[in-house]
C-alpha cells in the first residue's frame, strides 16, 4: 500500500517534546537522552521526564524504547493524553494498528474534540484497508473541524488512496486555501511546513489529470514563498518531461 506520506510527515512535526529540540545537533540530544535517562533513575515515577524521553527515543528512531517509556507512563497516569497519542502513533508506525486504533479511541473517548487522535485513527484505518472506516473518520473530521487545513487534507489523502481524484483535488485546494492564511504571516515557509505537503500533494494530483499548468503553479508558489528551488528540481524535471 501506498505510504500515506505527507499525514506521516505532519504528525511526526506535531511531536510535542521534540518539536523543542529539533534545532540540537545529534549529539546534543544524545547527551540530552542521557542526562534524562539518570534523572529517571533517580525519580522513576516522574511521568514527564518519561514522556520527554520517549520523545527522543522517536527522535532517533527507537520505537521500542519510546512504546516502553508510554507504557510505563499510562502505569502511572492511565489515562494522560499525551501518553495515550503518542503510543498510537508509535504502535502505527510498528504497524501494529489494532493497538493503535484502542489507543486512538480510548483518547477520544476522553477527549471527543481532539482532532490529533481523530486524524491518526483515520491514518491508522486507512493504512490497515479499512477503509470504509477511514473515510467515515474523514467526513466526521471535517464535518467537527470545517476550518481546519489538516481535516481537509487527510480526506484528500483517502480520496487519493482511492484514486478519486476530482474530490481530493477539491479538498487538498480547501486545505491550501485555509493554510494560506498562515502563510502570509510566515515567510519564508520552509520545506518541512504543511503547506508544502498540501501543494506537493495537489502537484500530484493536477499530474495525474495532465493539467501541467496548474501544476507548475504548486511547485512556483513554494518557490515564491521561499521553499529552496534545488528542493523542487525533481518536480520540475518531470513536469518537463511529461510536457515533451
Amino acid at each position: 500500500m501506498r505510504k500515506v506520506r505527507f499525514v506521516i510527515c505532519f504528525i511526526v512535526t506535531q511531536l510535542l517534546f521534540v518539536a523543542s529540540v529539533n534545532a540540537q545537533t545529534q549529539q546534543e540530544l544524545r547527551d540530552s537522552l542521557s542526562m534524562i535517562n539518570r534523572l529517571i533513575e533517580q525519580h522513576p515515577k516522574a511521568y514527564k521526564l518519561k514522556l520527554r524521553k520517549a520523545a527522543l527515543n522517536i527522535e532517533f528512531g527507537e520505537w521500542e524504547y519510546a512504546l516502553d517509556e508510554y507504557n510505563k507512563v499510562l502505569e502511572i497516569v492511565p489515562d494522560n493524553p499525551t501518553a495515550l497519542y503518542y503510543r498510537g502513533y508509535v504502535y502505527q508506525h510498528l504497524r501494529r494498528f489494532a493497538d493503535a486504533r484502542r489507543d486512538y479511541e480510548r483518547l477520544l473517548l476522553i477527549d471527543p474534540q481532539n482532532e490529533h487522535a481523530l486524524m491518526g485513527l483515520i491514518l491508522t484505518n486507512l493504512e490497515d484497508n479499512r477503509i470504509t472506516e477511514a473515510f467515515d473518520g474523514a467526513n466526521r473530521m471535517v464535518e467537527m473541524f470545517p476550518s481546519s487545513a489538516q481535516a481537509y487534507a487527510v480526506r484528500a489523502e483517502v480520496e487519493r488512496h482511492e484514486n478519486m481524484v476530482s474530490p481530493a483535488l477539491e479538498d487538498i485546494r480547501k486545505a491550501i486555501e485555509i493554510e494560506d492564511v498562515e502563510v502570509q504571516k510566515k515567510y519564508p515557509i520552509t520545506v518541512d511546513d504543511d503547506i508544502t505537503a498540501y501543494q506537493l500533494t495537489a502537484f500530484e494530483l493536477y499530474m495525474q489529470q495532465k493539467d501541467h499548468k496548474a501544476a507548475r503553479g504548486c511547485l512556483d508558489y513554494l518557490i515564491k514563498n521561499g521553499v529552496p528551488r534545488a528542493y523542487l528540481n525533481n518536480y520540475y524535471t518531470r513536469l518537463s518531461a511529461e510536457k515533451k
